[in-house]
């Protein structure tokens, strides 16, 4: 099934949601998206279709590869997976190309083809992605390394950068279930950064235009996630790609990925990357940022840090404290394991979670312990007699 639109207006992103099933790529559900699944995905299913080349090599020497779309005026760069167990915004980055490829013969598509030259980067960070860990081989963390630029990963992302000279940048990460979309109990599904360029952070038009196409994204979802779309930190780091690369006058936009309601794999939170992205890229093309007001911005509530996986509140043993459970990802057979962890033993009456049990004042045993510590990773959960699977 095509899904055809030819000017995106409300009732079209609607459409795209209700018709997500044809534009979604099959076989990424999981979190863990490796350096082979995706070359083995882009060799059959991306690089027929588009223009490509290899930018460089990770330290071990794993290809980090480009995708072109178009050749218009407004230029576009758009990297992911910089962060490897940030899966995510990379797949909603495959959806995409899945959808301009199906579409070509639309009037939007074409216009945005016309109109922009896209440079799509899908995984910086190959040899992380491989083994799902934040940091590159040498245990370094790409996104303090603009400044020196030691890295292999970023020697090859910077070359793109300063060659292509975008007029935009577009910085896809993924975000922790911890964080609520300000002081209230909706998880920050999907959070927004126009970064700064100084200590004060300060609102210059570069900036502001971060914050023009973040406020047309935001007006947008609030047909879909009203209540759930955060405002990420904005202080500021020159080592960070957002920073440094808006400090240089090229207005920049982080997204991160968060929790939707029982979506831990994310497969639902990618839907709204995808959407987003193809709102902003359609204001770019339509030339239509001046509808769109900076200080809309700044009616996103702040991320807060509210938030546990699961807590466990009126254990008779542990009064009157409550545990705070969280879920620390595993790879397991290129699957991502979710192993519920103690976390905190204490009051929580001023934290969310995203599952609450009540333990009515009876006893609470895990992995036949009553003598419950931080750390203790979870095997098996007991309330008086009954037992809790807390596997997701």
């Amino acid at each position: 099934m095509i899904v055809y639109i030819c000017n995106m207006n409300k009732s079209s992103y609607k459409t795209l949601m209700q018709n997500y099933s044809a534009i979604k790529v099959s076989g990424f559900n999981d979190r863990y998206l490796g350096y082979e699944q995706l070359k083995d995905y882009l060799d059959n299913n991306v690089f027929p279709f588009y223009s490509h080349r290899v930018i460089g090599q990770s330290e071990l020497k794993r290809s980090i590869y480009e995708v072109n779309i178009g050749k218009g005026a407004n230029k576009i760069l758009i990297w992911s997976q910089m962060h490897g167990n940030e899966t995510t915004t990379t797949k909603a980055l495959l959806d995409f190309l899945n959808y301009i490829n199906l579409n070509k013969n639309t009037s939007f598509v074409k216009a945005l083809i016309v109109k922009c030259t896209i440079k799509i980067i899908p995984m910086l960070n190959p040899d992380g992605a491989t083994v799902y860990n934040r940091l590159n081989a040498h245990n370094k963390d790409l996104n303090r390394d603009a400044i020196k630029q030691s890295q292999s990963e970023t020697k090859a992302f910077f070359k793109v950068l300063n060659d292509f000279e975008p007029d935009y940048c577009f910085n896809m990460h993924g975000q922790r279930t911890l964080f609520s979309a300000g002081k209230a109990d909706y998880p920050a599904t999907l959070s927004f950064l126009s970064p700064s360029i100084d200590d004060d952070r300060s609102v210059t038009p570069t900036r502001k235009v971060g914050m023009q196409l973040i406020s047309a994204a935001y007006e947008m979802l609030q047909d879909f996630i009203p209540n759930q779309i955060g405002r990420y930190d904005d202080a500021y780091n020159p080592n960070c790609f957002g920073d440094y690369i808006q400090s240089k006058d090229v207005p920049t936009v982080l997204f991160e990925a968060g929790h939707y309601q029982n979506d831990y794999r994310r497969n639902k939170t990618r839907q709204f990357v995808f959407l987003s992205l193809l709102k902003m890229l359609d204001v770019i093309s339509g030339g239509e940022l001046s509808k769109y007001n900076y200080k809309t911005y700044f009616d996103i509530p702040m991320n807060q840090k509210l938030y546990y996986d699961c807590i466990i509140s009126g254990a008779e043993n542990l009064y009157p404290n409550d545990v705070g459970i969280v879920y620390k990802e595993q790879l397991a057979e290129e699957s991502v394991q979710f192993k519920p962890v103690i976390d905190a033993l204490k009051p929580l009456n001023h934290f969310y979670s995203h599952r609450f049990i009540e333990a009515k004042q009876n006893k609470l045993t895990i992995n036949s312990q009553s003598d419950i510590k931080i750390g203790d990773t979870i095997e098996q959960l007991r309330i008086a007699d009954q037992e809790f699977d807390l596997n997701v």
